[in-house]
């Protein structure tokens, strides 16, 4: 099973793969298109490459990149010695010049130490200067990647450990650009597969109103399963990425108007279930959920609307070991709920 090398993410699926895969493979004609609906950290995306056109889609600018890098792009790749020729002059050029500056500004001593922020803006800048858009997100993602390895917080960036927290001397000591070098080189062998993958950065509403998923054969839907909006979690990557100067806010420095996922509020997200589930019976797509057992929409109901949509609904159950973002591991249940009208 082809595996990922990506962003530290909440509900990542790399120890699942083996468990969901199969289940896509099931439902999905040989050389079928798979449309992986919230891709976040794409690793589910990635390890379906390998037997089916993919697309995918995620409303976070982040998550988009990570996929242009991986899934979309078929033959360029990274390293680290890739990086020092076409990165290192511009990144120390912005080390004199501070041309990209916003991390230094914003985020020292909080999520980075000041170092590690001045060279976040360097390689940011750095990575601007390339021409060639997959290498772009390559380098980008390779940036997020090493952001992670030595952020200064409990495992998310919805906030960041005190200053006199045990952890934070050597993580702050960590050199930031020899993380991203190690980064590069994890992508300097990229599965490639002929198959014309598509990326997408919309609210799934917006993109069930086009024509863009119509030759779609199954959607493998891993939306949020807690009231905890992904966006709080990871605002910094997104910032990173966009690098469009935000007004921040709150202690930990949030982007303001950052998207809220009606999948995170018991109020809502029967209603968005249902609407993923009428768009894909009625355009004959099937339907392939992960979901938690221990989520805020009751499993058993989830199953019983899937039966109301779908002819054939099938549901498997692993129990894990899952991972509360620097509260420990959380024992849980995976379920896959499989849906089809064949």
């Amino acid at each position: 099973m082809l595996q990922l090398d990506t962003i530290r993410y909440m509900g990542n699926k790399s120890k699942l793969l083996e468990f969901i895969v199969p289940e896509i493979r099931k439902i999905t004609p040989k050389n079928g298109i798979v449309c992986d609906l919230m891709a976040g950290s794409n690793v589910v995306s990635y390890a379906l490459k390998e037997f089916f056109t993919v697309y995918t889609n995620d409303i976070q600018e982040y998550s988009y990149t990570i996929s242009k890098a991986v899934i979309v792009n078929q033959d360029q790749t990274i390293s680290s010695q890739t990086a020092i020729f076409d990165l290192q002059k511009h990144f120390a050029d912005n080390k004199n010049n501070k041309t990209f500056s916003f991390f230094e500004k914003t985020y020292a001593k909080t999520y980075f130490s000041l170092k590690q922020c001045c060279d976040i803006d360097s390689i940011r800048y750095a990575i601007s200067k390339v021409d060639d858009k997959y290498k772009q997100s390559l380098y980008l993602l390779a940036l997020m990647n090493a952001m992670c390895v030595v952020q200064s917080t409990p495992g998310h960036f919805a906030q960041f450990m005190p200053s006199e927290h045990k952890r934070i001397i050597p993580l702050q000591k960590m050199d930031l650009w020899r993380e991203f070098l190690k980064k590069c080189d994890k992508y300097s062998d990229i599965y490639q597969s002929s198959t014309e993958n598509k990326a997408f950065c919309k609210d799934y509403k917006e993109l069930f109103e086009t024509d863009l998923l119509k030759k779609v054969d199954t959607i493998y839907l891993d939306s949020p399963y807690s009231q905890e909006q992904y966006s709080r979690f990871y605002h910094i990557l997104e910032t990173v990425v966009k690098y469009d100067n935000p007004v921040v806010n709150y202690k930990a420095k949030y982007r303001e108007n950052r998207f809220m996922s009606d999948f995170c509020y018991k109020s809502k997200v029967e209603k968005e279930f249902i609407n993923i589930l009428t768009f894909c019976r009625a355009n004959n797509i099937n339907l392939v959920i992960s979901y938690s057992n221990k989520a805020i929409f009751p499993i058993n109901k989830l199953q019983t609307l899937c039966e109301e949509y779908f002819y054939s609904v099938n549901r498997n159950d692993i129990d894990y070991n899952h991972s509360t973002q620097g509260k420990g591991n959380q024992k849980l249940s995976e379920v896959i709920i499989t849906c089809s009208n064949t």
